[in-house]
């Protein structure tokens, strides 16, 4: 079985396109350098005296400059090469974040958050219009699984070298803000290596030209199945939002982990992440990718009650690496499938769309999440994300059931 399904990858991995290689190498840099900023962010700040409402007010300005900047951002992805932009969001990215740890008013670090956020936005929405221009049914929802596989592989190094530097500043009699700070300026240099890896790609002409007409955005669009598109999203947005930005704050209290056992405990869920990842395509040629969206997302739910009242930590760090793995498995799916109900012309916008709906509800969530969580503790924010996620697993069977066959093995590869 295992034998057939590593035969299986290879002979999809041989159909990748070099463009999506170089995109595929770039994404290794920008997943390590995002880990490193998600593992230890938060424990920088509240070493800088941060209370959690604070903290979860920040995190909220970083979606919020990514859901301002969604629809723009898709229409900049119509009218430049792809390539340009995922150069532009990586390095502007990078610079963003270098300047939000390098100052201390929180009005300033709210406003590199925005930035960030925005710039990391045109980046995301680039790349499922990338994958469909470079890529072809049969091997399609492998690169997706693939890329989001080396992305959380790349983040197990992240992890791991976000929580090292710190203690080893530490270890050396130095400032652990100042370890915090040298382990982000790592990260940045990341994405600078991933932008060189874009610059080897060829990118066609755009697909449109002539000036943004914003009517043709709204007026061309099903939105009826946009709208079906963008509610599972919401859901998941909102229930995210409440905890998942407040995870090491979580290990850190509960727990009293330093930043490298943080960082080990992430780097772990990365990898089962990577599992998770790979195997979502292989399930999906089975099952379809509605099913195996529905049914991974429910399987997280008895792990997440695990992680709410459970207080021995290896059971915790179990589950914390099961829901994670499970959860994130539908995420490239639920990507591709979107991508397959939308017509070419409207891949970046509908891409753009989802990342609106989800930021949008990660910032309202995570704004009051940090506030519920400084007042009332873990426990009741994170039975709100398990009804949440019950929510969007039911209205994504319910609103997509009849498309069940999509993603199921059909296509043969020749050997």
């Amino acid at each position: 079985m295992l034998k057939r399904l590593v035969q299986d990858y290879i002979l999809h991995l041989k159909l990748f396109s070099a463009n999506a290689r170089y995109f595929l190498g770039g994404s290794f840099f920008m997943g390590s350098y995002m880990a490193i900023y998600w593992t230890m962010l938060n424990l920088y700040f509240k070493k800088l005296g941060l209370a959690e409402g604070t903290i979860g007010m920040i995190n909220s300005f970083g979606a919020l400059g990514t859901a301002v900047m969604a629809i723009p951002n898709a229409m900049i992805i119509d009218h430049v090469r792809l390539k340009r932009a995922m150069i532009v969001a990586a390095i502007i990215t990078a610079m963003a974040d270098i300047c939000l740890v390098l100052v201390n008013n929180v009005s300033l670090i709210c406003l590199f958050a925005a930035i960030a956020g925005a710039m990391a936005n045109l980046h995301f929405v680039a790349v499922s219009p990338f994958f469909m221009r470079n890529s072809t049914p049969v091997e399609r929802t492998y690169l997706y699984g693939v890329n989001h596989a080396l992305d959380m592989t790349a983040g197990i190094f992240g992890a791991l070298i976000g929580g090292y530097i710190p203690r080893l500043f530490e270890a050396n009699g130095l400032s652990l803000l100042i370890g915090y700070r040298a382990a982000f300026m790592v990260g940045s240099a990341m994405a600078f290596v991933a932008a060189a890896f874009y610059t080897r790609i060829k990118s066609p002409q755009p697909i449109r030209t002539g000036h943004i007409d914003i009517r043709n955005y709204i007026s061309s669009r099903d939105w009826a199945t946009t709208l079906k598109l963008c509610a599972p999203n919401i859901l998941v947005g909102l229930g995210a939002g409440f905890t998942i930005p407040f995870m090491n704050l979580y290990f850190s209290s509960r727990f009293a982990l330093d930043s490298a056992s943080i960082g080990r405990l992430f780097s772990g869920a990365q990898l089962f992440t990577v599992v998770s990842f790979l195997a979502g395509p292989a399930i999906a040629k089975r099952l379809g990718l509605v099913k195996t969206i529905t049914y991974s997302q429910l399987a997280s739910i008895p792990f997440f009650l695990i992680l709410a009242f459970n207080y021995n930590l290896l059971p915790v760090a179990v589950a914390f690496w099961f829901r994670g793995s499970l959860m994130n498995m539908s995420s490239p799916l639920y990507n591709n499938f979107a991508m397959e109900k939308t017509s070419p012309e409207l891949h970046a916008s509908t891409n753009s769309l989802l990342a609106l709906s989800w930021n949008a509800s990660w910032m309202i969530s995570t704004f009051f999440g940090g506030h519920l969580i400084e007042h009332y503790g873990f426990v009741p924010v994170m039975m709100v994300t398990i009804g949440l996620y019950l929510m969007s697993s039911g209205v994504v069977y319910f609103f997509f059931k009849k498309y069940i066959g999509i993603g199921l093995a059909s296509r043969t590869i020749a050997t």
